[in-house]
């Protein structure tokens, strides 16, 4: 008697909900160029019609865009799409770029890649705790959303944890996946952002203009014991980024007793 080994059966893939079916159906229409900036969508209506969902459906789904930027409501004049979809980050979650990039449905790529090992300056020196002129590595790198230039960043870490070379094969990937396999798995950042404006270099390395209003974000990423193993510092286009942060309180402010 022969013996067959069983068939293996995969968990299927779960589809993604009808509201996200839709919306991702709307996003691609709009980032193919089918609906120019501008273009006023159909009503809801006429639009639940001719994709043959409900108009709660229909809804979700405009909600979703509207959130990643793409379209706009204008009360009393219908949903248009916008100019310039923004990205938006989220500082109370600690991701990456790229993952940010994506998330809004856009195509995410890296370009002028340069990873060395330098000398710590003294303000990352500082953030990193350790000694000014200790051995670091840094990548330095511009990320781009549909082929645009909207980021430049800088990551410096201790050599010890990663080579530059080991930083630069990571350009495109995680360096926070690269930190987990070491035993140093990312806990939380501390993040500022301030105002920048966009001097020669930077101009070159984004294609703007001179002048050009950028947020710098500062970033500083600790393990869960508490050692910090990564400074960034990021420039991103300030017309194309929205940064969003979830705020406790308001705090009980104690009246001083009166005599």
């Amino acid at each position: 008697m022969s013996w067959c080994r069983p068939a293996t059966r995969h968990p299927a893939v779960p589809k993604p909900a009808l509201p996200q079916q839709i919306a991702g159906a709307l996003r691609a229409q709009i980032l193919a160029g089918s609906s120019q900036p501008g273009d006023r969508l159909e009503t809801e209506p006429a639009l639940a019609r001719r994709l043959g969902v409900s108009r709660s459906t229909l809804r979700s789904a405009i909600a979703l865009l509207e959130h990643e930027g793409h379209i706009e409501r204008r009360h009393g004049a219908g949903t248009f799409v916008t100019a310039r979809p923004v990205l938006r980050n989220d500082l109370g979650q600690n991701f990456s770029v790229t993952d940010m990039i994506s998330a809004a449905g856009r195509r995410a790529g890296t370009a002028e890649v340069q990873a060395d090992l330098v000398s710590a300056p003294a303000d990352i020196a500082h953030q990193l705790q350790l000694e000014e002129g200790t051995p670091l590595s840094r990548l330095r790198r511009v990320r781009t959303a549909d082929g645009r230039r909207v980021v430049d960043s800088t990551d410096w870490a201790r050599a010890e944890d990663l080579s530059p070379d080991e930083l630069k094969t990571l350009a495109r990937g995680s360096i926070y996946a690269a930190f987990a396999r070491l035993g140093l798995g990312i806990q939380h950042g501390v993040a500022r952002i301030v105002p920048a404006i966009a001097g020669r270099e930077l101009a070159a390395r984004l294609s703007i203009a001179r002048g050009t209003l950028l947020l710098a974000l500062h970033q500083v990423d600790y393990t869960e014991a508490g050692r910090p193993v990564l400074a960034s510092l990021e420039y991103h286009l300030a017309e194309l980024f929205e940064f969003t942060v979830y705020r406790r309180g308001p705090r009980v402010v104690q009246e001083p007793a009166r005599e």
